[in-house]
């Protein structure tokens, strides 16, 4: 530790030491600069011109650079260090633009800046730093819901800030290994799976279907009630094909999931270890299982939902995704957000309810993965 201090100390003064060759070094540029100007412009004087300019000679002098220029970097460097090492203050200011409600042009430069302050986490140090600065705002957060549905509900700038810090080669690795399987093989690269779920439109697939393959106007109505079309024989049957294949693909990504829940990158993992505590200090009287669920359920939002819907974008598949393919992955993902609900489909989702036994022991699984990941 020692050795590393002095080491420290004597790059500290060469870096002092080459702050000021670096400002002699722009000065006698500039002058030189003046003098090109003086002999392209036989006209101008000398003196006349660097009257001209006068903030091109302060803010290379070198008297100014070891005193006011030098004083100001180390008062800069000073807040920064501050900022960096003591989350409570981000932490209290993303608080109180969340209570503001700014715009999302002001969100993205606050973004940015803190990310910015952090080297965007590509070292270690700063990445150590950040993370202290999400668990810090994750408790602030916490302590400022009065119930748990509060927390549940609202929207908070540290969720947009982990987006950010996830944004990075591990975790896109990470996330390709885990969802390739599922995404690429089971449903984008089987042409003909179809995993709707509405049986309108599944009875409407089919009359069409009939028409090309028979060239002939088909003689069914195509503008029945859901409640009459899934009584034909041919969607019913089609129906339940679909609801059986969407279960097991669900069932495949909770396979891919855990088996490799103990390769989710430490900072993840940390993070949600530090929600569930804030969670459980804040909410002492709440089921130990519902805070968890709701710290999968988060995580799932914030972390795997993303790359589930725009899997292009996080290099999940090398290729745009046709329509098909998009409502096929949309059916896929509604089911996962129900079982990283906790609930099981309801009127909304009417012909998904056949799958709320399935849903029901998927939350087991998915609890399991959690207690493992926290």
């Amino acid at each position: 530790m020692v050795n590393k201090v002095s080491s420290n100390e004597r790059f500290e003064q060469w870096i002092q030491e080459l702050d000021a060759k670096i400002g002699l070094v722009l000065q006698n540029k500039n002058t030189r600069d003046e003098i090109v100007k003086i002999q392209k412009h036989p006209g101008l004087q000398p003196g006349n011109l660097m009257s001209r300019s006068p903030s091109i000679r302060d803010s290379f002098n070198l008297k100014s650079l070891n005193k006011s220029t030098r004083a100001k970097l180390e008062l800069y460097q000073d807040l920064f260090l501050m900022l960096q090492t003591q989350p409570r203050y981000l932490a209290r200011l993303f608080r109180k633009i969340r209570e503001q409600g700014p715009g999302d042009e002001e969100h993205k430069r606050l973004e940015m800046l803190v990310m910015s302050t952090f080297g965007f986490a590509q070292r270690r140090r700063e990445e150590y730093y950040l993370l202290k600065l999400l668990v810090q705002s994750i408790k602030e957060e916490v302590d400022a819901c009065i119930t748990l549905q509060d927390f549940i509900r609202g929207s908070f700038f540290f969720g947009k800030l982990f987006g950010k810090y996830t944004r990075v080669p591990r975790d896109r690795k990470f996330i390709r290994e885990l969802l390739a399987p599922v995404l690429r093989t089971q449903i984008i690269e089987n042409e003909h799976l179809d995993l709707e779920s509405d049986p309108l439109q599944i009875y409407r697939s089919l009359l069409n279907d009939e028409e090309l393959r028979t060239g002939q106007r088909g003689t069914r109505d195509p503008d029945i009630p859901r409640e009459q079309a899934i009584r034909d024989p041919q969607t019913r049957e089609a129906f339940i094909h679909h609801l059986q294949d969407l279960r097991d693909i669900v069932d495949q990504f909770l396979l891919c999931l855990e088996e490799a829940v103990q390769r989710t990158p430490y900072g993840t993992r940390y993070i949600a270890q530090q929600m569930f505590e804030a969670l459980c200090l804040k909410f002492p009287r709440e089921d130990r299982q519902l805070l968890l669920q709701c710290v999968g359920n988060w995580l799932w939002k914030a972390y795997f939902k993303p790359a589930v819907t725009d899997p292009e974008t996080s290099g999940v598949v090398d290729r745009a995704l046709d329509p098909f393919h998009k409502r096929n992955v949309g059916e896929f993902s509604k089911v996962i957000s129900q079982v990283a609900a906790g609930k099981v489909f309801g009127g909304d989702n009417v012909y998904l309810q056949p799958l709320n036994s399935y849903v029901t022991e998927a939350m087991g699984r998915l609890e399991e993965v959690w207690v493992q990941r926290k």
